[in-house]
């Protein structure tokens, strides 16, 4: 019942490193042996299949092991070819590769295969779902439950693809819930007077509601309690609150007033008036209670002692929708110890800081007193109690303000009042430093006050968020809101000298600041100047714009604006705005169309944010694109990336093209260039010269430390510990990959170390050295600094490695109101509490982002949107539950929300029902090396025509065009791969001019307008083009009488069908057909296309593989022969030598086969060079070393098998969805997740307008059949989807 909501889904992700999984032997054996194409008898192509397979897993950087259960070879006993086969499969593995193999369990039940998974904690496992006997099957099948039941996510081999950097495949989510021991009750069903009882003290609390203002209702005590698990089911919406002030109103004796008891009569005799439940009076005490109190966490938990803070934001806006937020509170409050240390640092801590507040040393120097005091009565009264250091630390806090910035005012009594200070908390070495009038008497009184630690270790344990940063106190001018680091100066010397830089820094570090300043420059210098801001997401690009209104206010000329949006479902101001703020692939439609090239020339700056989406999985090559084609100055932002210096030398490379390209085009007189230069020449002499250079500005250091804390349960408690960064190394780890360079101690992680580390050896030559009161940079320091703390946990790092090398490490590591759910939103956010998703409306997704930056929403339950980028700190992240979606770049990514810099001193990570070994692994995971995806398609080449041919400036678009074909990141320092793109571009023209997109000039012509409009939509674009060539669409699309306007409904299905197998490809695993029959609505499987449309998508396929064949048969002279004959991952050579002529292999050999661009294992089967005419035999026969595979072939698969050569169904969602209109019922049957499942059909409607919009531009006759067909689909579909989503 799983296997069906299997997900297809990338498999490894960038941090494969930190990602091991496990492979089932013999899925792999059955895998490879169904193999089609693969002879009875052929071993050696046997194995070939096999490594194959494996190293399309090990390239990509999977980390794996293979187990062979021995129960598993039962299933052979009737096959002795097989098991002798999977036998020696087992020894190749063991002897001829690295690969782990495990043979020693006997099945997937033992115990010491619970304690592997629960040691290892494997990401997925990847199983056949299908074996070769019912018996293989059945344990098989056992295998998988029992995977999903211990947490484990599983993946299928059917259906497993890769491209050139991915692998993909389905993927079967994990059956996780909480693991806590909760004691049965018997719950036992109301009784008549019982269920009277709760309903008349519900019509109550309902009248009582509707007499109370919301300010009263906004005032009411808060209350601990719950439903009773009976009462649940029966009436669990029922205000909880009001219930429990009338579950005592009798007791109480209250009059509830003439209003309120009249409504109450009326309410009562028509909720009785069916069945006589009694009067409504007297009101009586219940036979028991249905509510009861809720667990409390124990006392002294931090959670508890913050918890007030999730539910008191300070008011500063007076509209009733923010009143009506703020919760209640009591303003008669206890002034307590907390309140008197705030009192200690002045009127500005407890009201916010004014200009009457006072300041300066005297007033410091008046707290530091206060600080004082508070210490020595704590001490007084906790005689051998555990004393609180906190008070101690704001002491200390407050010395190190008065010496570190007015240390020229303090006087000589001021010093002696510090040293007394430092005195009282036992620091005597560093009194003395301060003055010598000190007494032995006054040491024997005041010892009792002693922290009873060094200075060193108290200020690195207790005060380490309060050390001092390194900030630069010089301010500089171009800033007026803050004093700049140097790090950023240089960012902003970058902007100032129109050069481009590529920005690797850490969230919260300030680089995006320079994307203003940059913004800021281009708005100074005239009103024509345009600088374009590329976010990765939709979400992003609406706070971009939000922060941009907020900053920049400019009179300009009437037609232009300051700030526009241009994203695929909205534009505003695109081509007359100053800053543009758009999605990647919009821009890259803006800079690829012949008629917007005059506007292109306007950009000055490209500000790429997150751009280690260059990497990604959707999308990369359009970044690509982009940063080949831009002429200007740009500042690429990231916060992960690990080959930074590979990254710059290749946009370099890009920068010296443009450079060389400019030079060309300027020393031709005649060219569109020079001309506009030359009317313009005055205004070129007074601008700076244009820069090509790509700086490198990196930047590792965090403001504020991040510290990792464990969630667990344990005999109904809470528990919350403290997680060390070191526990989630080892030491093969640290031999291999060294101790990961983002990794960084707080200074209190780091006196952990330095304390483990003495337990661990005693003998330690460096115990001294290191030690924090004898440390260099510590020893009688009054202030340490975070640079100096950061210092120590280099050292204590260093010497960690250092104690690997010598063997210790073992012995170290033993140890909104108009939406849907707007009402919910609304309710939540008054308790302040908001949760934000990808499926949620762009309006709700805001408000929940604008009231958690103005802090009325405390808490946020989120999913991965919120880690590229979004605006949303906190003090705090926790990471609830393990999840597929739970990876290391989003773990970064997220956690870098904790701890914002200039909003909190310290950061706090949590990690909630996560085991152990997952959280080791996010820990510890590398940062991405950016790869560069394949770059081309026929679509992308068509557009490149269109620009070169269409555009105003030619030489200026040929630039562009050579541009994106010559500086891919997949062939940087890759000549072999580079040559093998030029082979697929000139295929690809030559494909074009066939079917007459394309002249034998290169112009454009026919439906290329329609084709690159639709690219997204690739290879379904073409085929749609065909289907109106041969008139298909036309013969389908007939009105219900001649010069009617309406179609009937079965032409609307019909052509919701055609359109559902183009644009709504959703493949299914093979197995899901078993289900077929069993739905309640829902059709499911995605019937074939009429005959006539499959005849013209069976035509275009074979035009594909013909000539994608003749490509491959011409990159073999770029292949590795030598490697060609090795099996792939073993490396065992088969070349063998052919000095010995023999006349029986001489009459073996069949000169007539052709065999140049097959691979020589695959010919053991028989394959030969016309098999790679067929798509489904690309990926088994083709040259592995030349880089290609099917997937780089345009094809519309009709029909799609597995490895069985099982059909894999397509989804039926859209069709389905059109004839029911009920998501429900797609969740139900199609087995859709209900949120993938509204960006889908969202994407569906949107596709059909499209198509719609692009058939009317094309068409003359607005009452073309074809136009008018899609123009009735597009409402429907669209009323539908309205309908569906506003009514639930």
């Amino acid at each position: 019942e799983e296997i069906p909501k299997a997900e297809y889904a990338s498999l490894l992700n960038d941090y494969v490193e930190s990602e091991f999984f496990l492979i089932d032997g013999d899925s792999l054996f059955i895998t490879c042996i169904s193999e089609e194409k693969l002879q009875l008898g052929q071993n050696l192509h046997f194995f070939y299949i096999m490594e194959r397979f494996l190293l399309d897993l090990t390239s990509k950087g999977g980390k794996y092991v293979i187990v062979f259960f021995k129960d598993a070879e039962h299933v052979y006993l009737s096959h002795p070819h097989l098991l002798s086969l999977r036998t020696t499969m087992i020894l190749h593995l063991q002897n001829n590769t690295d690969i782990p193999i495990y043979t020693e369990f006997s099945n997937c039940l033992e115990h010491e295969w619970q304690l592997f998974l629960k040691d290892r904690y494997p990401y997925f496992l990847i199983v056949s779902d299908e074996g070769l006997n019912k018996s293989q099957t059945n344990f098989i099948n056992i295998l998988i439950i029992h995977a999903l039941s211990k947490s484990i996510n599983v993946v299928l081999t059917s259906g497993q693809e890769s491209d050139t950097i991915r692998v993909y495949g389905y993927l079967i989510h994990s059956i996780h819930s909480h693991r806590s021991e909760v004691p049965s009750e018997v719950n036992r069903e109301l009784t008549l007077q019982e269920a009277t009882d709760l309903i008349r003290m519900y019509c109550l609390s309902v009248v009582f509601l509707s007499h109370l203002s919301l300010s009263q209702r906004a005032q009411v005590r808060l209350i601990n309690s719950d439903w009773n698990k009976e009462v649940f089911t029966f009436i669990q919406w029922v205000s909880i609150t009001f219930i429990l002030f009338f579950h005592s109103f009798v007791g109480l004796q209250l009059d509830m007033g003439k209003g309120i008891q009249r409504d109450y009569v009326d309410l009562w005799n028509i909720v009785s008036e069916e069945s006589y439940f009694g009067a409504s009076f007297p009101l009586r005490e219940t036979t028991r209670l249905f509510l009861e109190q809720k667990h409390s966490l124990p006392k002294g938990n931090n959670l508890q002692r913050d918890s007030t803070s999730f539910c008191t934001p300070k008011l500063r806006i007076k509209s009733p929708i923010f009143l009506a937020l703020q919760p209640f509170s009591d303003p008669s409050r206890e002034v307590g110890k907390d309140n008197m240390l705030q009192l200690a640092w002045g009127p500005s801590s407890l009201f916010g800081r004014s200009k009457d507040t006072p300041s300066g040393p005297w007033y410091q120097m008046a707290g530091l007193n206060i600080c004082l005091e508070v210490w020595k009565e704590h001490c007084r009264n906790q005689d051998k109690k555990t004393k609180d250091l906190s008070i101690a630390a704001q002491m200390m806090r407050m010395i190190h303000v008065l010496i570190g910035k007015h240390q020229e005012l303090l006087q000589k009594h001021h010093l002696k009042k510090l040293a007394k200070c430092l005195q009282y908390l036992g620091f005597e070495n560093l009194a003395y430093t301060l003055s010598t009038q000190i007494t032995e008497s006054d040491n024997e009184k005041i010892a009792k006050y002693s922290v009873e630690m060094g200075a060193a270790r108290f200020q690195l344990q207790c005060m380490g968020h309060y050390l001092f940063r390194d900030e630069r106190s010089d301010p500089d001018p171009r800033v007026q809101h803050f004093i700049p680091d140097t790090w950023q100066r240089e960012l902003l010397d970058v902007v100032d000298n129109n050069e481009s830089a590529l920005i690797v820094a850490p969230t919260s570090s300030g680089k995006t600041y320079a994307s203003y300043y940059c913004m800021e420059k281009v708005l100074r210098e005239s009103n024509e100047g345009v600088v374009v801001y590329v976010s990765p997401t939709k979400a992003l690009v609406n706070q971009v714009v939000g922060t941009i209104y907020n900053r920049f206010t400019k009179k300009l000329p009437h037609g232009l604006v300051v700030c526009g949006v241009f994203t695929r479902d909205y534009r505003h101001d695109t081509m007359n705005c100053q800053i543009l703020v758009t999605v990647p692939q919009c821009l890259e439609i803006l800079l690829l169309s012949p008629h917007r090239q005059e506007w292109v020339k306007k950009i000055k700056y490209v500000i790429f944010d997150e751009v280690h989406c260059l990497g990604g999985e959707i999308g990369a090559e359009v970044w690509e694109h982009l940063l080949v084609m831009i002429r200007c100055p740009f500042l690429a932002l990231s916060v992960t990336i690990s080959n930074p210096e590979h990254l710059t030398d290749w946009l370099q490379s890009v920068k010296r093209y443009w450079q060389n390209a400019e030079s060309t085009m300027e020393e031709i007189p005649n060219s569109f260039t020079t001309a506009r230069k030359g009317t313009r020449k005055a205004k070129i002499q007074n601008t700076k010269k244009k820069s090509y250079t790509v700086k490198l500005v990196l930047y590792g250091e965090r403001y504020n430390d991040l510290e990792k804390y464990v969630c667990s349960l344990k005999d109904d408690s809470f528990i919350i510990d403290h997680y060390h960064p070191c526990a989630a190394l080892t030491v093969s780890h640290i031999e291999n990959y060294g101790i990961p360079s983002d990794i960084a101690f707080s200074p209190r992680e780091s006196i952990q170390l330095y304390d483990t580390m003495v337990k661990v050896w005693q003998e330690w030559p460096r115990v001294q050295e290191l030690d924090p009161e004898e440390f260099v940079y510590f020893k009688n320091k009054i202030i340490i600094t975070k640079a100096d703390a950061r210092k120590y946990e280099q050292e204590l790092k260093k010497e960690l490695t250092v104690w690997i090398s010598l063997g210790q490490s073992e012995k170290i590591f033993r140890r909104v109101r108009y939406q849907r759910k707007g009402m919910l939103q609304k309710k939540l956010a008054r308790r302040g509490i908001g949760y934000h998703h990808a499926s949620m409306a762009y309006k709700e997704r805001q408000v929940v982002e604008m009231l958690f930056r103005m802090g009325y929403i405390r808490v946020v339950t989120a999913t991965g949107s919120l880690a590229l980028g979004i605006n949303m700190p906190c003090k705090s992240v926790v990471f609830n539950e393990d999840s597929v979606f739970l990876d290391a770049l989003n773990y970064r990514q997220m956690s870098g929300r904790a701890g914002r810099r200039g909003q909190d001193v310290l950061g706090s990570v949590f990690f909630y029902d996560i085991p152990l070994p997952k959280v080791e692994k996010l820990i510890k995971s590398n940062v991405p090396q950016l790869k560069g995806q394949f770059p081309l398609s026929i679509s992308l080449i068509l557009r490149l025509m269109l620009l070169a041919a269409k555009a105003d400036d030619k030489l200026d678009a040929r630039a562009k065009v050579l541009s994106v074909l010559s500086h891919s990141l997949m062939t940087f320092k890759q000549p072999k791969i580079e040559e093998m793109l030029k082979i697929y571009f000139i295929f690809s023209l030559q494909f074009l001019v066939k079917e007459g997109y394309l002249d034998e000039e290169g112009n454009p012509m026919g439906f290329t307008g329609l084709v690159t409009h639709l690219h997204y939509h690739e290879p379904s674009n073409f085929v749609l083009v065909s289907f109106l060539t041969k008139g298909l669409l036309h013969k389908l699309c007939q009105p219900i009488e001649k010069g009617s306007t309406v179609f009937s409904e079965d032409v609307m299905e019909t052509l919701v069908l055609v359109l559902a197998n183009l644009f709504g490809r959703k493949y299914l695993p093979a197995c899901t057909t078993e289900f077929k029959g069993t739905f309640s609505q829902s059709k499911v499987f995605l019937d074939d296309l009429p005959e006539d449309f499959a005849a013209a998508v069976h035509e275009y396929n074979s035009k594909i593989e013909k000539n994608f064949g003749c490509f491959l048969l011409t990159t073999t002279k770029l292949a590795d022969m030598e490697q060609e004959y090795q099996l792939p991952l073993s490396r065992t050579d088969f070349t063998g030598k052919n000095d010995d002529p023999s006349e029986l292999t001489s009459h073996l050999m069949n000169s007539n086969k052709n065999i140049t661009a097959v691979s020589p294992f695959a010919c053991l089967s028989g394959m030969m060079d016309e098999d790679l005419f067929s798509a489904q035999n690309i990926n088994k026969a083709v040259l592995r070393t030349i880089g290609v595979n099917a997937k780089n072939a345009t094809l519309l698969w009709l029909k799609k098998y597995d490895y069985a050569e099982r059909r894999m169904p397509l989804n039926a969602y859209a069709l389905d969805f059109y004839k029911h209109g009920s998501l429900i019922a797609l969740t139900r049957d199609n087995w859709y997740a209900h949120c993938t499942l509204k960006i889908h059909i969202k994407f569906i409607n949107f596709s059909v307008f499209i198509y719609r919009i692009s058939l009317g531009e094309l068409c003359d006759d607005e009452n073309d059949n074809v136009v008018l067909a899609f123009k009735q689909l597009s409402k429907g579909y669209g009323k539908i989807r309205n309908e569906t989503t506003t009514v639930k």
